[in-house]
């Protein structure tokens, strides 16, 4: 169950909803359902406003109730889009609900080239990459990848909530037709490449909504474990 709302509220990092063009964001407000088995599962939002100096600022919550578990994860981002390309500043994550409480909150230091724990001032053990990302403002630039570069699979170097460096890697796929809360709609569908692993990640953008996310879908094992679906979008 934990990875179940782990991988939603990861994936949900995605959503956005605003033209995006090139060297510059659009601000948006996604809100999500969250279904198993066709019944009512949780909710999510997404946000993206941008500062008056330019910067941006990602808000991303999930939150997931099955039977007597809980589960709310939050992840924040902070990041600059220089160049067609996502540069973090910040990022933060939190856990809340049934069992353990975790977090992380980290800067990035592209002098000293470290990513380094908020509180303590520690640098994080881990390799540092020119292009690196954090697991929220990655899926910024996925979104503005696919929109404009014609390429089949994109890969990126993260840091993810773990505090861990993580490479993710994502397959272009086909249009399909699909039937949301949001409304009937046409979107790019894309795979979660993973190796060794039984799980199973796709994504649905929609072209004619600025590639934003409309559906996520999550299996294991080929079973559906969950699914995020759009309902408003603004």
């Amino acid at each position: 169950m934990k990875a179940v709302f782990h991988c939603l509220a990861a994936t949900l990092i995605v959503a956005t909803s605003s033209p995006v063009l090139a060297n510059k964001l659009t601000t948006y407000d996604a809100r999500y359902e969250v279904e198993r088995g066709g019944s009512n599962y949780g909710e999510a939002f997404r946000k993206l406003r941008q500062q008056d100096d330019g910067s941006y600022v990602l808000e991303n919550e999930t939150e997931i109730s099955f039977l007597f578990l809980s589960d709310v994860r939050r992840y924040d981002s902070s990041f600059r889009f220089v160049d067609e390309q996502v540069t973090p500043q910040q990022f933060r994550f939190k856990r809340s609900g049934t069992g353990r409480n975790k977090g992380i909150s980290v800067s990035f230091d592209y002098q000293q080239k470290q990513v380094v724990e908020r509180d303590s001032g520690t640098p994080l053990p881990i390799t540092w990459h020119e292009a690196m990302m954090d697991e929220a403002s990655m899926l910024e630039q996925l979104r503005f990848d696919l929109q404009h570069s014609d390429a089949q699979e994109f890969s990126y170097q993260i840091v993810d909530d773990k505090g861990e460096n993580d490479q993710q890697t994502f397959r272009r796929g086909e249009a399909e037709v699909l039937n949301l809360p949001y409304g009937d709609i046409t979107a790019l569908k894309v795979e979660r490449v993973r190796k060794s692993s039984s799980r199973e990640t796709d994504y649905w953008f929609a072209p004619e909504l600025d590639y934003v996310l409309v559906k996520m879908q999550q299996r294991k094992e080929g079973d559906e474990v969950a699914t995020l679906l759009l309902e408003t979008l603004d």
